[in-house]
């Protein structure tokens, strides 16, 4: 199916979602850069879906190719004016719920992910292995629609993402004052609240996941027991309490007439929350997780702009880009979501089965990648994890959805089982090569690639570039060199080593790596023309909160003597 910008689902709601990932701002970022306002789109709810005022819909298929990611970017337009084209004053409480025929009920999801990476987001949901409804592209997100098992899908399959929410109410702010003020009067009434976090019955305690070759299974076990619910955030209070899921509450505010500060906002959505629980369940309420909001059993996500509100319940807890194989990282390490979008920017993804077209190389071609500063191996290991088709999500031992009341043990199990049923333990016709002249950075290679299971699929060296020569002519080169702030200060010697270190990869290049199609991570234009090369493609990201470009070069065949 085909991946359209529009506002979708989310109507005048659009961009709401579209601010989800400053949250996370490529993992690590400061969330406290105010938002600019060109992130916020709006539309009539009259304007048909995949298309608004100043905006030409664009399709990208799943497999596209980095040519066709980059030219959908280019030729899609932004709308110079920005108008709520008359919201109606009313709310759409219980909005999670898009029904579809009798049989068939569709929800609402919206995957974030780092600004510059949406199509490529939007790609992996339409892909085979997702197989996402309505997948619409927006700022720093797509959002999408699908069965439940479709959120289990994208849960254990999207590579880019940085986290997967569900929608459970949208709608304006009601009018309040005091203690009934907007945001506990539109939270206290949005849902029914004990069908979220009462938990009536020991069937949805998680337990642990039983992936051999990820997670190795737990000797305890059975009702072994109250001090595992009192971790877990079930009330204690008395033999009669009741049982809860405890929960957290993010908020972010943009623009409301009544409420301006997140935290407040925050502290009043836990209120109406709390107070609804107490109401309902004769007095006793969810204790607050041990750890804070993100290791909640129920994560909860509230969004308010210009008096509108949308309501997210959270399905990944922890970012997405942590896989479960990194320990320790290496200051300068790339995260793992940025590097499998990098990649499959690159065509990486043609090496994987079941997205898009699988396996294009000819017959008997060799497919050889090479990362020549490679670091802690976040490229190769991530190259390593997507040719062999493993699922990221399959390394991960906890997930929050786990613990909801409408958690599907058959149906989440039988995504793993087919995801783990797909994994193919040997390559042929692939070659991950890796370089570094740190060995301390190496030994990191070593030992994630090795929690990830796929140690033995890299050829890995520790030479300085400039001595370095490749076991074969690479067809592909990903690398991270290091650029600007994300290593060094201002002392002039450290400017002249970066500087230098990029003259060198541009010799290296011209070298040893004929005809390869090189891609790049930057964030110094200067240093980059010391590898006097000339870029053919440009791509802006947001990486670490601050723009950058990735960076295309073809590297042409050495010159032939007359």
């Amino acid at each position: 199916m085909g991946t359209s910008v529009g506002v979708g689902p989310f109507r005048t709601l659009s961009t709401i979602p579209a601010a989800i990932s400053r949250l996370d701002r490529s993992i690590g970022a400061s969330t406290t850069t105010s938002l600019r306002k060109s992130c916020f789109e709006w539309s009539s709810p009259s304007t048909k879906r995949f298309q608004r005022p100043g905006c030409a819909p664009f399709s990208v298929r799943a497999d596209a190719s980095s040519r066709e990611f980059e030219d959908s970017v280019n030729t899609s337009s932004r709308p110079s004016r920005f108008s709520n084209f008359g919201v109606k004053n009313r709310i759409q409480f219980k909005a999670r719920e898009v029904r579809r025929g009798e049989n068939e009920t569709l929800t609402k999801y919206f995957a974030t992910c780092a600004p510059g990476l949406e199509t490529v987001l939007a790609a992996e949901l339409s892909s085979p292995l997702i197989g996402a409804q309505e997948v619409e592209v927006g700022k720093a997100g797509v959002s999408f629609v699908g069965l439940k098992v479709t959120g289990y899908k994208a849960s254990l399959w999207l590579r880019t993402a940085v986290r997967v929410l569900v929608q459970l109410a949208a709608g304006p702010l009601p009018e309040g004052r005091g203690r009934n003020d907007p945001v506990y009067t539109f939270i206290r009434d949005a849902i029914d609240w004990p069908s979220i976090l009462l938990d009536d019955s020991s069937s949805h305690t998680q337990q642990p996941d039983s992936n051999e070759r990820y997670r190795p299974r737990s000797n305890s076990g059975g009702r072994g027991d109250e001090m595992s619910n009192s971790r877990a955030g079930t009330a204690t209070h008395s033999a009669q309490a009741p049982r809860f899921r405890n929960f957290g509450v993010q908020s972010r505010v943009w623009s409301c007439t009544d409420i301006h500060n997140s935290a407040f906002a925050s502290v009043r959505a836990k209120d109406a929350i709390c107070d609804a629980m107490r109401e309902a369940c004769g007095g006793h309420r969810p204790e607050p997780p041990e750890h804070g909001g993100s290791t909640a059993d129920v994560p909860l996500f509230l969004f308010l702009f210009r008096d509108e509100a949308v309501l997210y319940r959270d399905m990944s807890g922890v970012s997405l880009h942590k896989r479960g194989y990194r320990d320790v990282m290496h200051r300068a390490s790339l995260n793992e979501g940025i590097a499998a979008a990098v990649l499959t920017i690159a065509g990486w993804n043609r090496a994987v089965p079941g997205f898009g077209d699988a396996n294009v190389n000819a017959p008997g071609e060799e497919r050889v990648l090479l990362d020549p500063m490679c670091g802690s191996g976040t490229f190769l290991i991530e190259a390593a994890l997507m040719a062999s088709n493993v699922a990221p999500g399959l390394m991960r031992r906890q997930w929050p959805f786990q613990k909801w009341h409408d958690f599907d043990e058959n149906a989440w199990k039988q995504c793993k089982d087919n995801a783990v049923s797909m994994q193919q333990s040997s390559l042929s016709g692939v070659r991950l090569l890796g370089n570094d002249i740190h060995a301390g950075a190496l030994s990191l290679c070593h030992r994630d690639a090795s929690t990830a299971g796929v140690r033995h699929l890299l050829e890995l060296s520790c030479k300085d570039i400039q001595e370095y020569k490749p076991l074969v002519v690479p067809s592909l080169v990903v690398t991270n060199p290091p650029w600007g702030e994300r290593l060094i200060d201002s002392r002039n010697e450290e400017n002249e080593w970066v500087y230098e270190t990029w003259q060198g990869l541009g010799r290296f290049l011209k070298s040893q790596c004929s005809c390869a199609d090189v891609y790049a991570l930057s964030g110094n234009a200067e240093v980059t023309r010391a590898m006097h090369m000339r870029a053919d493609k440009k791509w802006p990201l947001v990486i670490g909160g601050q723009e950058r470009k990735l960076l295309h070069y073809h590297v042409l065949p050495p010159r032939k003597l007359a």
